[in-house]
């Protein structure tokens, strides 16, 4: 059995804390912070446009809608590690 439902919640604070709240870090260590920003910020604009950055609301709403990330969005992701590869494919 697999743990879906707490990996999206996961994924969910995730793509609403990196992508949207714009998180600090040291520039060595926030190259794959930085690089999923960039690759999923259009995707959370464009999936979510009515909701605030960093909010319960944001995350409920990338969570909800990971199935319609873009390939970049999702090659970013599996790339950081923040979701296993094919997790998020659209077959």
């Amino acid at each position: 059995m697999t743990n879906r439902p707490c990996l999206g919640r996961a994924l969910g604070l995730a793509i609403g804390s990196l992508v949207l709240a714009g998180a600090v870090a040291p520039a060595i260590a926030d190259t794959t912070p930085r690089a999923v920003r960039k690759a999923c910020a259009s995707d959370a604009n464009r999936l979510c446009p009515r909701e605030k950055p960093d909010t319960p609301a944001m995350n409920y709403c990338m969570e909800a809608k990971a199935k319609q990330f873009s390939r970049n969005c999702v090659r970013a992701l599996e790339d950081a590690g923040m979701v296993p590869r094919g997790y998020l494919s659209k077959n």
